[in-house]
């Protein structure tokens, strides 16, 4: 092997480790993002024993996966 060829054999390694690097540091810098049209909704006066409905439509605009844990009432 020549001594160019082993010279551009590194530089080669050197940039796809330089490109591997960029694109993992920029992998870990997705996220999910919810958004949610509306995050209240009034359901009027409820009596006891009856059941209300209302579904909130929740959607990932982010680049990672969304997980819902958990839901509560406020």
């Amino acid at each position: 092997m020549s001594n160019r060829f082993v010279a551009s054999l590194f530089r080669f390694v050197i940039v796809v480790c330089f490109f591997s690097i960029i694109a993992s540091a920029h992998a870990s810098d997705s996220k999910p993002v919810a958004e949610i049209k509306t995050d209240s909704y009034d359901f009027g006066e409820v009596f006891e024993g009856k059941d209300v409905i209302h579904d909130f439509i929740i959607k990932n605009t982010g680049d990672a996966n969304l997980e819902i844990k958990g839901v509560k009432a406020g």
